[in-house]
């Protein structure tokens, strides 16, 4: 990975007095101290100025490249006393500022609910790549257990995917270093279940879906690992061998009694609607729903943890090039809701929010993707609890860019730590905390 870029945050201090509209600030309190969402921030109406100045500041810090306008000169600024009697009546502006900070009190117990909620995932997350490492492990020499095993996995998330709650799907850490061959048929496993829920097929279907994902790369059992890890592009022969995994997986599959329907997704999982997939080049008609859900989170997987981290692309790039480049390959109405699903700014995504602050896109909330739940930048404020914005909550605030974490500032890349695999979790949104 490159360096990230540095962006210095060149601040200078200005007495409150300068304040204006359009300067952008730093206040050096404690986040609790005041009633605003961050705090660094661009000063975007007058009454902000007042509140400034009764949190007791002398002076502040102004960010003059972020900034839209000038301080006022030490020589024409008005004196905190001399711009009293043009403020708003005292007792309004501070049932105002009550209610912003209790908004903010609120904004933290919803923090919490979400951070309780990550652990419950990373709890389940845990469980999943056990049961999934386990599967792989004993698969000949425990055949039925391994199969029962699955079964019981899939029912269960199965169980917690089709309730009246919303779905939340989170992006987990990084805890799991060198698991990614359980990972992944785990990711893909996930996404097909809630893709297949999301186009209203049947909890036999989602569950069939599950299944068929988890056990869809079977077959690379019998492909030798110099060729399954290999980084550099494969040689025509090697292709060819890899090539062969759908066909070993649905031997394997067959003798494990797998399911018709999970057969079906092991053999067909990498065909496309246009006819150049492989092993058998079906085209459209031929190919069961199924199987065309679990290409399309199998190729989304695929891109974003490719086999060699270089070439790996952030989700909103995935579903980028998903979107413009494998319309023919892909089916187009799966492929529709799985990015209403997934949002345009899929858990992972690193962004730029409209009021400059950086972020990682942390949740999604199935019902309303394009207004994820972000975790955000702000140097005042410990990594180890950082503020976690829902812009459902938010109206004023939207993403404006997109970037890869190599493109993040130093400081900014050290404490949003961008994960180097994406792997996704889902919860049932607790109720207040994706509405």
């Amino acid at each position: 990975m490159n360096a990230p870029m540095n962006d210095p945050e060149e601040f200078i201090t200005i007495d409150v007095d300068q304040l204006r509209v359009g300067l952008y600030i730093s206040l050096d309190l404690g986040w609790m101290d005041h009633p605003f969402l961050s705090n660094s921030f661009k000063i975007s109406a007058a009454g902000q100025i007042n509140t400034i100045k009764r949190l007791g500041l002398k002076q502040v810090r102004y960010h003059p490249a972020k900034s839209s306008n000038q301080p006022l000169s030490r020589a024409t600024a008005p004196s905190t006393t001399e711009a009293a009697p043009t403020a708003e009546p005292e007792p309004e502006i501070n049932q105002e500022e009550q209610a912003a900070m209790a908004a903010k009190k609120a904004r933290i117990e919803h923090l919490k609910r979400h951070r309780q909620s990550v652990i419950k995932c990373e709890k389940a997350l845990f469980e999943a790549v056990g049961t999934i490492k386990n599967i792989n492990k004993n698969l000949f020499s425990r055949p039925k257990e391994c199969v029962e095993a699955a079964v019981g996995l899939v029912g269960q998330m199965v169980s917690s995917l089709l309730t009246d709650k919303d779905v939340a799907i989170h992006v987990m850490n990084d805890k799991l270093a060198g698991e990614d061959v359980y990972l992944h048929p785990l990711n893909v496993s996930i996404l097909a279940m809630i893709l297949a829920k999301e186009m209203g097929l049947s909890r036999q279907e989602v569950h069939l879906a599950g299944l068929g994902a988890v056990f869809h790369d079977i077959g690379k059992t019998k492909i030798p690992d110099i060729i399954l890890r290999k980084t550099e592009a494969l040689t025509k022969p090697e292709q060819n061998f890899l090539m062969q995994h759908p066909v070993y997986g649905e031997e394997i599959g067959q003798q494990l009694e797998l399911a018709a329907p999970v057969l079906d997704i092991i053999r067909h999982h990498h065909e496309q609607m246009d006819g150049n997939g492989y092993p058998d080049k079906l085209k459209e008609p031929k190919l069961s729903k199924l199987a065309r859900i679990v290409a399309i989170v199998n190729a989304f997987d695929n891109l974003c943890n490719h086999v060699n981290p270089l070439k790996s692309v952030t989700p909103h790039e995935a579903i980028s090039f998903m979107f413009a480049k494998q319309k023919n390959q892909l089916d187009q109405e799966a492929m529709s809701v799985f990015i209403r699903s997934m949002g345009v700014y899929p858990p992972g995504t690193v962004v730029r929010l409209s009021n400059e602050m950086w972020g990682s896109v942390a949740a999604v909330n199935v019902k309303r993707p394009l207004r994820p739940t972000v975790i955000v930048y702000d140097a005042s404020v410990p990594k180890e609890e950082p503020i976690i914005i829902d812009l459902e909550d938010e109206p004023g605030l939207s993403i404006s860019k997109t970037f890869r974490p190599a493109q993040l500032p130093r400081e900014v890349f050290d404490y949003l730590s961008p994960r180097t695999r994406i792997t996704y979790y889902f919860d049932e949104a607790a109720d207040g905390l994706n509405h």
